[in-house]
């Protein structure tokens, strides 16, 4: 025999389909159910129904809330289960109940929600889709997407789940009731029978989500901790020594000693640096470590993460949002560092320009991070209206909070059901889970460089976070983002001496010359600085004429020793310069001339190109950039490299990487005639690669 169900409707006294409601619910074939009204009025009708029909009882009470009728239904109703409707609402058919309980019991539920079916201007309109379960953690991301999930009409649940609940749970708003069945129930099934219609009457709204801090939209109980840890005094312990973090994978090993150059300089005190790491090839871990030789107070500790904790992490899907699994590292500091109480994480695009000592020293309150607002506010709504939307970049987290309440697990397995709903990895996973849970901190701690406004003095910590990096430009970012290039000139300087300081640029240099014509393209010089190969030094031949070039390359030498001045002016020979600086260069030289603007990768491609095919020279085709309309011009490229030897393709040696042994065979050249100038060049070189890609750009307007 089918269990029996207890189908409610709650009437506040102004609903105008009450009477089709409770009509639909008397006509069910059903065999088993009885029909619970209980109104705030009476109703001369609904009285005639209940004493005709012995499946329906009609109370009335006079409450304000109407979250009290229902607390008093539920004491009423003797069901096993206990059927939701809403009095302007109705089922769509006699099946209803039958077919609802039929997907209860077939997936053995204890709370079925449903979508709803709308009847809206005399027509029906509603979604199909294949019964889901629904996860825990996921349910509230489904409460903040859909309305069935915050509305009690439709629901079909298990009386018991219901008797567990107290007394004041009862009188909640739908959505909390909801939220807290949903941490009782074993199984939560949403169906798409679209058996239960909304109707959208006049003054038939459905609840809009409610977020505010009464809501009880947690994802855990991290917040109610905080706040006991405050009330109670606890106290983080702090040492002496910094201990920060930073996770890695083979692609940013190379920046990781700029970051922590940084650190070297900037800091008062000594620091432990954990770099956390899964499979990193001999090479790289044989450069990090020797990093120990390099810097003067900070310590570097390699600490591999182990292959079970690996093989959890790898259950996190990254398809939505392009992250590596190493930005989920920051999950399990705790378990990986057991003895340390508290870290500063780092993510490797940041730069340190102040002490970190005061970022250490921070009290936490009780929390159990502190973090630094996203300026970008990119905050799914949730979080944007409760609190504000931290970035993940820097997180000074108490681990020995995280390793009491054993957070790490909870934080990883709370990651594999949701993040598929988190467009930003990690840093919206943490913004969920810790609601409450963190401390704000000052902006300085983790400044995006869009926002210094010459501030550069008063932040502790840079970050490059979006697409672009110091490593990694476009184009338009030259022209539209002057304070994004004056800190990645910053970064260069810190990469420059760090590199000075560890050695490490020996072969193959390039001397980049880079001849300027017009103050308004000085940007030229710029995306040359700014390239992601390292061995190099520039050369500008300043032909402008203009003295705002000259001060411009002054400026900026206080970030590149390695940038060389030359001007030319109207009554010195060009020629003559440019020998002059080809004679000083080193064993590669590349030509770039404005408006010309490279791409970060150019000189690096380019030199890959050379030493793997032997070639004496290297070139790339360029493409145009409307700087009005901040537009590309594309040309179609097959990205194809091909030899182009003894071919007479080229009329200048702007976008040409040349070896300098070519210039030695040839002498004294004449760069007043192109022509001439390339035939000899092409004439001395063996061996010629063209690269059919956009890695040189002209700029215009």
């Amino acid at each position: 025999m089918n269990e029996k169900i207890s189908v409610i409707v709650l009437a506040h006294g102004d609903e105008k389909e009450l009477t089709r409601c409770v009509d639909r619910i008397l006509n069910q074939n059903y065999e088993n159910y009885e029909l619970i009204v209980v109104s705030t009025q009476k109703n001369s009708e609904l009285e005639e129904k209940a004493n005709n029909n012995d499946l329906m009882t009609l109370y009335v009470k006079d409450v304000d809330k109407l979250e009290n009728l229902r607390a008093y239904a539920l004491n009423k109703a003797d069901g096993d289960k206990v059927l939701f409707v809403e009095p302007n609402d109705f089922l769509i058919d006699e099946q209803s109940i039958t077919t609802l309980n039929e997907v209860y019991t077939q997936k053995n539920a204890d709370l079925l929600l449903n979508s709803f079916m709308t009847l809206r201007d005399g027509k029906f309109y509603f979604i199909g889709g294949e019964d889901e379960h629904i996860l825990r953690n996921v349910f509230l991301f489904q409460q903040i997407e859909k309305v069935e999930f915050r509305k009690l009409g439709g629901a079909l649940i298990k009386k018991n789940l219901l008797d567990e609940m107290d007394a004041d749970d009862l009188v909640k708003s739908d959505q909390v009731l909801l939220n807290r069945l949903s941490r009782k129930a074993k199984n939560i099934i949403f169906s798409y029978q679209n058996k239960y219609v909304y109707d959208q009457v006049v003054g038939n709204k459905l609840p809009e989500l409610d977020s505010g801090k009464e809501s009880e939209l947690y994802f855990s109980d991290t917040f109610k901790i905080a706040e006991q840890n405050k009330k109670n005094g606890y106290v983080n312990k702090v040492a002496e020594k910094i201990s920060i973090a930073l996770c890695t994978d083979e692609n940013l090993v190379k920046h990781i000693g700029t970051l922590l150059y940084s650190v070297d300089e900037n800091t008062s005190s000594f620091v432990d640096a954990y770099i956390i790491y899964d499979n990193l090839s001999e090479k790289s871990l044989k450069k990090l470590t020797s990093l120990n030789d390099i810097l003067s107070t900070v310590t570097v500790h390699m600490v591999r993460v182990l292959d079970k904790q690996q093989e959890k992490l790898s259950k996190i899907s990254l398809k939505n949002n392009g992250l590596p699994v190493t930005s989920y590292y920051r999950f399990i500091l705790a378990d990986l560092l057991p003895s340390l109480d508290r870290i500063i994480y780092l993510d490797v695009d940041t730069l340190a320009l102040g002490d970190l000592t005061e970022l250490w020293r921070t009290d936490l309150e009780g929390k159990f991070m502190g973090v630094v607002k996203d300026v970008f506010n990119v905050a799914p709504k949730i979080v944007s209206e409760r609190k504000s939307y931290f970035n993940s970049g820097m997180l000074l987290m108490d681990l020995n909070l995280f390793r009491k309440y054993d957070i790490c697990s909870d934080l990883v397995d709370f990651a594999i059901d949701v993040a598929e709903y988190c467009e930003y990895g990690d840093q919206d996973i943490l913004n969920y889970y810790f609601i409450d849970g963190y401390k704000l901190l000052d902006i300085k701690w983790n400044c995006g460089r869009e926002f210094l406004e010459d501030r550069e003095k008063e932040v502790g910590i840079v970050h490059f976070y979006g697409l672009e990096k110091p490593w990694n430009n476009i184009v338009y970012s030259f022209y539209v983002r002057e304070n994004i290039i004056n800190m990645e000139h910053i970064y260069k300087l810190y990469q420059y001496r760090f590199l000075q300081k560890s050695k490490s640029l020996k072969d193959n240099k390039v001397t980049i010359v880079v001849t300027l014509d017009i103050f308004k393209y000085s940007k030229t010089l710029e995306s040359v600085l700014l390239q992601s190969y390292c061995n190099i030094e520039v050369k500008v031949i300043d032909v402008s004429q203009d003295d705002r070039v000259k001060a411009k390359v002054r400026k900026l030498q206080l970030y590149y020793p390695n940038l060389k001045y030359y001007e030319v002016t109207l009554n010195d020979d060009f020629s003559r310069v440019m020998n002059f600086v080809i004679k000083n260069s080193s064993e590669h030289i590349f030509f770039v001339k404005s408006p010309y603007v490279l791409l970060s990768k150019t000189i690096s491609d380019l030199m890959e190109i050379i030493l793997e095919n032997q070639a004496d020279i290297a070139v790339v085709e360029d493409r145009a950039y409307n700087l009005n309309q901040l537009m590309y011009y594309f040309v179609e490229k097959d990205n194809q490299l091909e030899d182009i030897s003894g071919q007479s393709k080229l009329n200048s040696l702007n976008g040409c990487l040349i070896k300098k042994k070519i210039f030695d065979a040839v002498g004294v050249l004449n760069f007043e005639d192109n022509e001439s100038l390339t035939a000899t060049i092409l004439e001395k070189a063996d061996k010629v690669m063209v690269k059919h890609s956009d890695y040189l750009i002209k700029v215009f307007d």
